[in-house]
């Protein structure tokens, strides 16, 4: 497995701030929102109603309706409250680097269902499992990374191009990430952002887009 690189790292911040409308503070705001309205499992009504215009911002849904997935999500809301204490809930603390696919798999296996696809893509669940534990579950977005590959090879991709990269290096990217968020965000580094994960999705973006 390739590690990442300074080159690719910069190139990936470089697409992402003159290329997108996407925050320069890397989403830390929004991982702090998030991490206050984590539902721990309890998958009702009353989070739907704010996860939900979330997935749809991200563009996450199409081509299903809010209606489409949110009948999927009634038929399913059991099934993914079990998933999530059996897969997630023990490893919740944890980032990609203690957690593998093996442990997590069936949370994602139920999530997939709320948007049954002819095609194994990974947008629909790495979004939705990305909003719950962003440190564990990589997000997938296909303008920047592209490509077409299943969660798992995503999920995959991402750790081990993390864990092949030395750890002098990665100490320097995290640091230098870290000063972007404090240079350009409205608030201090959140102290759950997913430095492992967001780092190498830059720097498999800068290879995308050099």
């Amino acid at each position: 497995m390739l590690s990442i690189d300074r080159e690719q790292f910069a190139a990936g911040v470089r697409w992402w701030q003159t290329k997108t409308s996407w925050p320069n503070d890397f989403h830390n705001s929004d991982y702090k929102m998030l991490a206050v309205q984590n539902p721990d499992g309890d998958f009702r009504d009353r989070w739907w109603a704010g996860f939900l215009p979330r997935l749809t911002t991200w563009k996450a849904l199409r081509p299903l309706s809010r209606a489409d997935v949110t009948r999927l999500l009634n038929e399913n809301r059991d099934d993914l409250a079990r998933a999530w204490h059996e897969a997630c809930a023990p490893v919740q603390d944890m980032d990609i680097t203690g957690v593998t696919w093996a442990q997590v798999q069936a949370f994602t296996a139920v999530v997939a269902r709320l948007k049954p696809l002819k095609s194994d893509s990974p947008v629909f669940p790495s979004k939705f499992c990305h909003f719950l534990l962003p440190r564990i579950f990589p997000v997938f977005d296909n303008a920047a990374v592209g490509g077409s590959c299943s969660y798992e090879a995503y999920f995959n991709l991402i750790k081990h191009a993390w864990e092949a990269t030395p750890s002098a290096l990665q100490a320097e990217l995290i640091a230098e990430l870290s000063r972007l968020i404090e240079d350009h965000g409205p608030g201090p580094l959140h102290e759950g952002f997913p430095m492992a994960t967001k780092i190498t999705e830059l720097a498999l973006i800068g290879r995308r887009h050099p």
